[in-house]
């Protein structure tokens, strides 16, 4: 068995993090600035599962005066979130073949992770989904890795990682996970295809 283990974000669902932080700003009525200077005293918390998405949003409250609905404030996180469909269906011939299993590993927070499970059928179908919030542990945290490896019953050797984030690939090349760092579709396919033939 062979397992290829992807990252969500930019990979699997198109997403513009700039974008986001804009529309999130933009509610808030602050700075992208201010907004960015908050976040990172809470980003952890927040893709850990410390903090839940009605916990974000209250401080987002208490710190800059947030007055638009909850349902306002998802919006504006998801809103720049969409499927992309090439890649998911490339991934689903993947789990359909014999000897092959996919994995999922996404640093994200509850907010994201509803839109995912949602918006994402095709993660039940996958054979082992690991959504930072849900398990406590964020990339490049190899503890996260190991956990997906555990998953899907296969030795880091007979595994690919594939990640948009430099940070994170180097983060399984430290586990031993062989790992790509995904650019364009058409080079990580190719790269895909070439690690099955000859490992």
């Amino acid at each position: 068995m062979k397992a290829v283990i992807f990252d969500l974000g930019n990979v699997l669902v198109n997403y513009d993090g700039k974008a986001t932080l804009k529309a999130i700003s933009d509610l808030a009525e602050v700075s992208l600035e201010a907004l960015l200077a908050h976040n990172q005293t809470v980003d952890h918390a927040f893709g850990t599962g410390q903090l839940s998405g009605p916990d974000y949003y209250a401080l987002l409250g208490q710190k800059f005066g947030l007055a638009a609905s909850y349902d306002s404030f998802v919006a504006a996180c998801c809103r720049y979130q969409r499927r992309n469909e090439a890649a998911l269906a490339f991934v689903r011939e993947l789990q359909a073949r014999e000897d092959v299993a996919v994995g999922i590993i996404s640093n994200t927070n509850e907010v994201h992770a509803s839109w995912l499970h949602a918006n994402l059928p095709e993660l039940k179908q996958f054979s082992s989904v690991i959504l930072s919030n849900e398990v406590g542990l964020i990339k490049p945290d190899p503890a996260i890795f190991k956990l997906a490896l555990h998953q899907l019953g296969v030795l880091p050797e007979q595994a690919l990682f594939v990640d948009d984030v430099a940070e994170n690939v180097v983060g399984g090349t430290a586990v031993g996970l062989p790992s790509h760092l995904h650019k364009t579709w058409s080079l990580t396919r190719s790269f895909i295809e070439k690690w099955l033939q000859l490992s």
